[in-house]
């Protein structure tokens, strides 16, 4: 089973964001958590990650996969207030999906805010060292 995970403009520089809050989060480790969720979960569970600023390539990277993955996770980040090419290709690609939304700490966009609300399955939200896991699971549940 393959699960495809967005991660939307900005998220690279987590780690600025948590060393105001005096803590020590980075992209790297968020992933490097989540594969070690779905390892321990399912060896046959296989993730395929990309984090872009760029609309072209988030649209690209969800056409390009949405015949082989089985869901996705979307971080979304500020794409949720605007990034309507983003939702599309989410339409289109008929992907089960859950969004990810971090807590105040930081920047959390609010759930009623987000355009992919009402497209996602689902929405996860919390520490972005817990949320991404959290999805995960959200999203085996529908599979």
């Amino acid at each position: 089973m393959e699960i495809l995970v967005l991660q939307g403009p900005n998220l690279n520089l987590i780690g600025v964001q948590s060393a105001k809050v005096g803590e020590r989060v980075t992209l790297d480790k968020i992933n490097k958590g989540l594969r070690q969720h779905a390892h321990d979960i399912s060896l046959d569970l296989r993730l395929r990650f990309l984090q872009t600023h760029k609309v072209e390539k988030a649209v690209s990277f969800i056409h390009r996969n949405r015949k082989k993955a089985q869901g996705m996770i979307l971080a979304p980040a500020s794409w949720g207030h605007y990034e309507y090419s983003i939702l599309d290709a989410l339409q289109l690609s008929n992907l089960p999906s859950i969004q990810v939304l971090f807590e105040d700490d930081y920047g959390s966009l609010d759930k009623a805010d987000s355009i992919f609300t009402s497209e996602c399955t689902d929405t996860a939200t919390g520490h972005p060292m817990e949320v991404f896991n959290a999805a995960l699971d959200l999203l085996l549940k529908l599979t």
